[in-house]
């Protein structure tokens, strides 16, 4: 199976490659303005534990109205798996490609916000559009 790199890793590469400092911007920073969302700013930090059939569990946060790549940064964070594998598809069904991760907002996630996954078995897919535009 071939896995692609998430943007937070070839960010984070790419920074060590070129001696760049990481970014400091505060979740609030990555929201999308006007975005209706009540949980995007939101800086608590969901437990991880390990549940009875050894997989390591966490709970979905709410990335709706979020910036694509800070949502999937926020997986990374929540998982504590810093190469945790997301997956986005474009919310018009143009099949339009992410490439920029940052010029995208969340409209949708296929895993609800609250709900407890196992870090190994769940497959994260949010469906997104250009910054510029309306969910639909």
């Amino acid at each position: 199976m071939v896995r692609f790199v998430t943007g937070a890793l070839l960010a984070a590469c790419l920074g060590a490659l070129s001696g760049c400092a990481s970014s400091s911007q505060s979740p609030s920073d990555t929201t999308v303005p006007g975005a209706s969302t009540a949980t995007a700013g939101s800086t608590t930090t969901p437990s991880v534990s390990d549940s009875d059939d050894g997989g390591a569990t966490f709970t979905m946060p709410d990335e709706v109205g979020r910036v694509l790549q800070s949502a999937q940064d926020d997986i990374q964070r929540v998982s504590h798996d810093p190469v945790f594998y997301t997956s986005s598809k474009d919310a018009t069904g143009r099949g339009r490609h992410q490439i920029l991760d940052r010029d995208w907002k969340v409209c949708s996630q296929n895993v609800p916000a609250g709900r407890r996954v196992q870090r190994r078995t769940v497959t994260i897919t949010f469906s997104v559009v250009k910054l510029a535009e309306t969910c639909p």
